[in-house]
């Protein structure tokens, strides 16, 4: 009788079971509780659910040009995916690279207003306007060009269908190089960007119920983000970047603090430029971990730009990629679910090191160089620090780092003094 009804649950689905429970009805109680011990068993030895780990990544998308000398480059994303194959990060049973579906158009317009996304299509054929140029389009920063509108669309994809599938509840972190357009306004692009994808991913996950924290560290602060949840409590927004005194967009003060309903949940940290990683870890762990265990997200979106790093050519902090791995870290250990999006970065393969850093952190993996050893170790040419991921420390000399711990405290006591209370948070 034991060995008649032990069957695997591939032999023996519930209706099985249940046919089984039927036969034995009206029998003795000795046969129905054995049968009900079974279900029991296979229920307990039934294994957990796997949350993935999911990269949004299209080759067509790194083949995307604004112009040759715009030193916004999606090819990024493909050093990075190489970077990730070499050093064996992405072929774990828990990892998935998505090639996301085409959003649909009428998402936008949680944020976008019909006009601008008009002007976009139009731009994108070659139209030129002075509706566009006072949109911001046609500029050094958004040029025009041919695939403009498409481009823009499909890297906005990865970002919502990432945030869909934390929604959806079977993954527990998405990463969309390809995303991160924090510039773009309701009807205006500026920055490099076109289409405010964080903006309208969160809008809708807002729409559903989730209750969202950003976190934007990129060097420039993300004014788009700020400018569409200003006045809500239902989203935290923080950002940490350079000061808008000497860096676009020129906003971002720590007293730009939201309004009405929002008072409180817009979080400005704005440092120095010289700051490295000693000063920005100091403001980041004295600040950003106690809003976000206050504020108890169910989603955190991460906006993980790298032009925060020394050798970026557009900005003017000296973080490393050990400052840069231990804000992941935190950003990661504070997070139920994370959604991270590329952002900026314009040292190319500095920009994809720091990625793959992030992406090994948020996954829980070691880098393991398999390149190392083979074709004399030179598969990324004759430098002696050729495809390395890390950095030797970094620090700025005293005069500078001084001016700079000065200017990080003092935003940091503001924050405690007017943020932290409204949260019930104390000192």
């Amino acid at each position: 009788m034991f060995r008649g009804l032990r069957m695997t649950s591939a032999e023996c689905p519930e209706s099985s079971l249940t046919n089984v429970v039927r036969f034995t009805k009206g029998s003795s109680s000795l046969c129905r509780g054995l049968i009900a011990a079974i279900i029991e068993d296979r229920n307990r030895n039934r294994e957990e659910p796997m949350l993935i780990n999911a990269l949004m990544y299209s080759y067509d998308l790194t083949r995307h040009e604004y112009k040759p000398s715009h030193p916004f480059k999606p090819v990024r994303a493909r050093l990075m995916s190489e970077l990730l194959n070499r050093y064996g990060l992405i072929s774990e049973e828990n990892q998935r690279i998505v090639a996301p579906p085409l959003m649909d158009e009428e998402l936008l317009y949680l944020f976008h207003t019909r006009e601008y996304i008009e002007l976009l299509k139009k731009g994108e054929k070659g139209e030129v306007s002075v509706e566009m140029f006072r949109a911001g389009l046609g500029t050094e920063d958004n040029p025009l060009f041919k695939t403009m509108y498409q481009y823009a669309l499909e890297a906005s994809s990865g970002t919502y269908e990432g945030a869909m599938m934390l929604c959806r509840g079977n993954v527990r972190f998405a990463f969309n190089p390809f995303g991160g357009f924090h510039h773009a306004g309701r009807d205006y692009a500026g920055g490099f960007c076109y289409i405010n994808d964080i903006a309208v991913a969160i809008a809708d996950l807002v729409r559903k119920g989730q209750r969202v924290a950003y976190v934007d560290i990129d060097a420039h602060h993300g004014d788009g983000v700020q400018d569409a949840f200003y006045k809500t409590d239902r989203v935290l927004n923080i950002s940490l970047h350079e000061s808008g005194e000497t860096l676009y967009p020129g906003t971002g003060s720590e007293t730009e603090t939201g309004a009405n309903e929002g008072l409180g949940y817009n979080v400005n940290i704005p440092l120095r430029e010289g700051t490295d990683d000693e000063v920005y870890l100091l403001a980041f762990e004295s600040l950003i971990p106690s809003l976000i265990e206050s504020f108890k997200p169910d989603i955190v979106v991460a906006n993980i730009g790298c032009d925060t790093h020394k050798d970026d050519p557009l900005a003017h902090l000296n973080l490393t990629s050990n400052g840069y791995k231990k804000v992941i870290s935190i950003i990661n250990d504070l997070s139920p679910k994370i959604l991270a999006l590329g952002s900026g970065g314009y040292n190319l393969f500095r920009t994809a090191a720091l990625w793959t850093l992030a992406w090994a952190v948020f996954c829980g993996l070691q880098p393991h160089d398999l390149h190392s050893g083979i074709v004399g170790g030179m598969m990324y040419g004759p430098e002696t620090d050729a495809g390395q991921l890390d950095d030797p420390p970094y620090s700025v000399g005293d005069w500078e780092k001084e001016q700079c711990l000065v200017h990080a405290r003092r935003v940091i006591d503001f924050i405690k003094n007017n943020i932290f209370p409204l949260h019930g948070i104390t000192r």
